[in-house]
């Protein structure tokens, strides 16, 4: 299993560290011996996916849950995750909404061992220092009685070599395109998730992770939201977003999102050959383009 290099140190004395799946290899094969460990590969797509539709919940009576929250039309993605993780359950929230539930104390301190220390935004390491608290005080009581678990927070930058940022992507980012009497946009752009449940982080605590976005496609801009407290990273234009193009093409995303990404990609062919300028070949680019509204 990959084991911890220790990298120059950030400006608040955390190390920037690997991914180090270590602790929850060794937890996972002490609570589910007959299951297949889930690949590092999985591994870091499930923590990016999660710092976008994850939440770790605590109710108030002190129970923990750990919920990814999904489209419905999406639901596949969730079933992929139980599959692969081995537990949990996916269930119904309304017609339009699902999500993928554990509850269990060994479960959560599975879940635990993978975030706690390798989670990267850092409005998110502070919502799992919570749960992690909630963790310690929940397992105390009960006939399931479990050890406390150290908050070990870390510093992890965005890179081009590992899932992460398609896990995340595949949660918050977006493939656009859209064409006018003018002419066209063409962009990709990822926002950080909004802080629900009463969580007061300010975003602006996640502007070094975007930032880092510019510098490993190599253009771009990070940029308030319209959503209060949320940033975004976009980067437009026909030659601009062929820098993402092998990032992506290698990281494939696992949501419905693929789907987007490779209409996408076909749209910039299309743009490049000037289809556009073609009025049939104009309207099958509309078309497409509606198809990738419809999966983002």
């Amino acid at each position: 299993m990959p084991v911890s290099n220790v990298l120059p140190q950030d400006k608040n004395g955390l190390s920037k560290n690997e991914f180090d799946f270590t602790l929850f290899y060794d937890k996972y094969k002490t609570y589910l011996p007959e299951n297949l460990l889930p690949s590092p590969s999985f591994l870091t797509w499930f923590i990016g996916f999660t710092e976008g539709e994850g939440s770790f919940i605590a109710n108030n009576r002190g129970d923990l849950s750990f919920v990814v929250t999904q489209s419905t039309s999406d639901i596949r993605v969730l079933h992929f995750i139980k599959e692969t993780l081995g537990f949990g359950k996916v269930i119904s929230q309304s017609v339009k909404t699902s999500r993928y539930v554990t509850q269990s104390k060994r479960e959560i301190e599975i879940i635990i061992t993978l975030f706690n220390g390798n989670t990267v935004l850092p409005t998110r390491q502070k919502v799992l220092e919570k749960f992690i608290a909630g963790f310690n005080v929940w397992v105390s009581k009960g006939t399931i009685r479990l050890e406390p678990i150290k908050n070990s927070p870390n510093f992890i930058l965005p890179r081009l070599d590992n899932y992460w940022l398609a896990g995340f992507t595949d949660g918050e980012g977006c493939f656009t395109y859209s064409i006018t009497s003018r002419g066209y946009t063409f962009n990709y752009n990822i926002a950080a998730p909004s802080l629900k449940r009463g969580d007061a982080q300010k975003g602006k605590e996640n502007l070094v992770i975007f930032e880092t976005f510019c510098e490993l496609f190599n253009g771009g801009k990070v940029s308030p939201h319209f959503v209060k407290n949320v940033y975004e990273y976009r980067i437009s234009g026909i030659k601009a977003c062929q820098n993402i193009f092998p990032y992506f093409d290698k990281y494939t995303l696992y949501s419905k999102k693929h789907l987007s990404y490779t209409l996408w990609k076909e749209l910039h062919s299309a743009l490049v050959r000037k289809d556009h300028l073609d009025p049939d070949k104009r309207l099958v680019m509309m078309e497409k383009a509606r198809l990738i509204n419809n999966s983002s």
